[in-house]
């Protein structure tokens, strides 16, 4: 029997390993494209740079905080790094905190794609996945219900989500309608 290798596979083609050190870069510009408005602000680049930086190690220690038990992914398709996966495997659901394609690779189904892998693993341990998304400026409900996820709270600025897998006692029948 072989170890785990620290890799997972997802449909389409897609990969993912834990970061690495020689991520960061990759991870910091994953970051600074999922947040545009940060490069609104008025300064040098150097100062652009440093505010960059700062709210990264600030979202990412947000994370370790909120997140304890999360694991940090690097999405990969043949060998090229184009996305990111944070997902906190918990007992009762599995929470995707981020989920982030680079520019150059979005609109092909990669997100879609990892989240439809996390699903069927979750289905066998009839565990929810949840998250959430921006109310404004995002696409992200949409996506997300042609998934399966239905809105189970209104926070704003955000919609909490969920998918919930056959057999778990909050899933929807088939057939029958979504509760709004």
């Amino acid at each position: 029997m072989t170890g785990f290798t620290g890799a997972f596979t997802f449909p389409g083609n897609l990969g993912a390993r834990f970061t690495t050190p020689s991520d960061e870069d990759f991870l910091l510009q994953l970051f600074i494209e999922a947040r545009p408005w940060l490069s609104w602000a008025e300064g040098s680049r150097d100062f652009l740079r440093m505010l960059h930086e700062q709210q990264y190690a600030t979202m990412r220690a947000g994370l370790e905080s909120l997140y304890p038990e999360h694991i940090d992914l690097v999405i990969e398709k043949a060998g090229d790094r184009v996305g990111r996966l944070t997902v906190d495997l918990g007992y009762s659901d599995w929470r995707v905190s981020e989920l982030q394609i680079s520019i150059e690779a979005r609109g092909r189904g990669i997100g879609s794609d990892v989240l439809r892998g996390l699903q069927m693993a979750a289905t066998s341990l009839l565990l929810p996945i949840s998250l959430s998304t921006p109310m404004i400026g995002s696409h992200g409900r949409q996506v997300y219900e042609r998934l399966g996820f239905r809105v189970t709270d209104v926070t704003p600025p955000l919609y909490q989500m969920a998918w919930f897998p056959q057999g778990h006692p909050a899933a929807v029948p088939a057939g029958a309608a979504v509760p709004a």
